[in-house]
């Protein structure tokens, strides 16, 4: 065979290990030559290696385009082809056969990552359970994020705290983003499958410390654990799915994970108006502990990943703790003065702004000592240095901004604004809840069948922009018609963005930075969330101040206290309470306080919209084409602006004649609280 030959197939055509070389013969030497005397040398462990520079194979995994057609047709019958370099896509080890220059891939990664796909003897029923026990973490530590926000104006009320309606939701969130760096860092060191169960076990310690707290200050250390915990739970499932599933099927089962997480977040209020109203708000969290029980008896059984065989000692020598102190006191001290700022104290204040300041200080220093002092950093400074990757990672970071804003301050609109109750402000965000549930799914399988992702991020990032601009327009008097469209356009933006800026992440990285990576986007996601509510509630506590003025000759003095400043988040049960007249002086000042604070989140989505489009201009970002042929090669040739309105036209056909007519006309009837009701 002409080396050159050879060497081009061993590089770009991987086998998998079951179907290797080496597992039809086991006294296959480590490294070997061709008959003509070409070489390519990969050792069994370590850095990859490769001698012969023709090589054009994927990082992605994707089959090559160097291949003839008839070779890519036994790709496909064969099964081969869809790993990474080694036929498990650990770009880290590969073996060359002699004289056939196809790689046996039998070799085990120096640390807790595993070949991809590859774990042996994983018969389908065993691969079902255990993704199904990890989107079981993925759901509870979603959950926990907006299950709360119909049972915060009851529960701050219970507690007599004005602070609580901020502290409850954004100190779960704060430590969540803080530490979730380190996790990553722990599974590499320790093996993913110990430290994912340990980051279990204290999400659920944290959950019955919440259900038992008899005041504020035990609640909210029960949410700061529950925080670390989930901040583990959520970085780590996707890792642990990165390792489990080829890089051809990845895309499908990440948009799994995704659709757990966004039908977590947006069926949260839901469940928290039912607990709340029907039973009590603490069921919010002891619905967590038999569920996390389940998922954590599943991954014991079932999950099989090997850890690293290091000592304690060792491996706590390997931990960079500078790494983690840095960035986690900064997050924390950012976040907090960003939380008294305008609530507690004045923004002028000596500690708010000590808090930011050194926050914002302590977070550059950690810049610093990844990029140039820590050995084994936990967020490598090389992850951002490719423009695609980096505006990926910007995606990501403000689509947590504007997903967790529709949770969070669309059920304060229904109650705040239209009166309604904790279960129904619950009900009337499911048109959100379920476009954005299913569109998150649609978006993966997508991505899954075309292996492009570029559309699809246009596309989302497009239609969020538009729905956090309609949101805006929302008052007392608005339509539900106009309620329902908004809520379908912007949870048709949210849905693809979970898992397909990670996606574009993973298809330019080396398989040994997948972990890294993938925990680095989860953290800067969870830190938007966080920074949202901040945020968000900032915003929209000084508009109310601002109107304070305006509503001094309308309403009484206890009145316009209670809805000005920081209080008005959690005065929401009391306007119900007032006259009519002045309940809807008061309900159209909460109006004007929240589309002022949706400008700020429209402004968010179109810097959103700016990073899709730079990261675009990449030769990375538009995706790899390999993957099941549906026919759309002639409808992905078209212009761009082209395929952009034929999205838009389908996504608003599919709204019209299914979502509003079937689902949401339904569900009001069922109630019996039409919109007609409210006000």
């Amino acid at each position: 065979m002409d080396p050159e030959k050879a060497a081009t197939r061993s590089a770009t055509i991987p086998l998998q290990t079951p179907t290797s070389q080496e597992a039809l013969n086991p006294h296959l030497p480590a490294a070997s030559s061709s008959s003509d005397g070409a070489t390519i040398t990969v050792p069994r462990t370590g850095d990859f290696t490769e001698t012969n520079s023709t090589s054009t194979g994927s990082r992605l995994g994707g089959p090559s385009f160097s291949c003839s057609e008839k070779f890519q047709e036994y790709q496909n019958s064969s099964g081969i082809g869809s790993r990474g370099s080694d036929g498990t896509g650990n770009a880290a080890t590969a073996e060359t056969v002699a004289g056939t220059g196809v790689a046996s891939g039998a070799a085990t990664a120096p640390h807790a990552v595993v070949p991809e796909g590859q774990q042996e003897g994983l018969s389908p029923k065993r691969k079902v359970i255990i993704v199904l026990a990890l989107c079981i973490c993925v759901f509870l530590a979603a959950l926990d994020q907006t299950i709360i926000t119909t049972a915060l104006p009851i529960i701050a009320a219970q507690f007599n705290s004005a602070t609580g309606y901020t502290w409850i939701g954004s100190s779960y969130l704060l430590t969540s983003a803080a530490f979730l760096p380190a996790w990553g860092k722990l599974s590499d060191i320790w093996g993913r499958k110990p430290v994912l169960l340990f980051a279990a076990i204290i999400f659920l310690i944290g959950s019955i410390l919440c259900a038992a707290a008899q005041n504020l200050e035990m609640l909210l250390v029960g949410r700061v654990v529950q925080g670390l915990g989930a901040g583990g739970q959520l970085g780590l499932v996707n890792v642990t799915i990165s390792d489990l599933i080829a890089v051809r099927e990845r895309g499908l089962y990440l948009s799994y994970i995704g659709l757990t997480w966004a039908f977590a977040s947006a069926i949260g209020p839901v469940l928290g108006g039912v607990f709340t109203e029907k039973v009590t708000w603490r069921l919010c969290f002891w619905i967590n502990v038999p569920i996390a029980v389940v998922a954590m008896v599943g991954l014991i059984c079932f999950l099989h990943l090997e850890s690293p065989k290091i000592t304690m000692k060792e491996g706590l020598k390997r931990v960079d703790w500078l790494g983690i102190t840095l960035v986690a006191s900064g997050t924390v001290l950012f976040l907090l003065g960003l939380e008294l700022g305008g609530v507690s104290h004045p923004w002028d204040s000596p500690i708010v702004i000590c808090f930011i300041l050194f926050g914002l200080l302590i977070l550059c220093s950690f810049v610093y000592v990844e990029w140039k002092v820590a050995k084994l950093p936990i967020m490598p400074t090389k992850l951002f240095t490719n423009r695609t990757n980096a505006c990926a990672y910007v995606v990501g970071f403000f689509h947590g901004f504007i997903f967790i804003a529709g949770c969070y301050f669309l059920p304060l609109y229904f109650q705040a604004v239209r009166g309604a109750t904790a279960l129904m402000a619950g009900v009337y965000v499911l048109p959100y809840v379920m476009v954005l549930s299913g569109f998150s799914a649609l978006g993966g399988v997508v991505i899954a069948k075309t292996g492009r992702y570029q559309e699809v991020v246009w596309a989302a990032v497009a239609a969020m922009t538009l729905g956090a601009g309609l949101i805006i327009d929302l008052d007392r008097t608005s339509g539900w018609d106009k309620i329902v469209i908004y809520q379908i356009i912007g949870g048709m933006g949210c849905g693809p963005l979970f898992q397909s800026p990670l996606i574009a992440i993973q298809a330019n990285i080396d398989h040994r930075d997948v972990g890294t990576a993938t925990v680095a986007f989860a953290f800067l996601r969870t830190l938007g969330t966080a920074l949202a509510i901040c945020i968000g509630l900032v915003v929209f506590q000084n508009s109310m101040q601002s109107q304070s003025h305006n509503l001094a000759s309308q309403l009484p003095g206890e009145v316009l206290d209670a809805i000005s400043g920081h209080s008005a988040a959690s005065s929401v049960g009391f306007v119900q309470t007032l006259q009519p007249a002045e309940r809807v002086v008061a309900r159209d000042a909460y109006a004007q306080g929240l589309s002022t604070m949706w400008y700020f989140f429209l402004a968010v989505s179109a810097g959103e919209f700016f990073a899709a489009r730079q990261g675009s201009e990449e030769k990375g970002w538009e995706g790899r084409r390999g993957g099941v042929n549906l026919g759309l090669g002639r409808f992905f040739a078209l212009p761009c602006y082209i395929r952009l309105a034929s999205f838009f036209i389908f996504f608003i056909f599919f709204q019209f004649t299914c979502l509003r007519v079937y689902i949401y006309t339904r569900m009001v009837d069922w109630t019996g609280l039409g919109w007609a009701g409210l006000g």
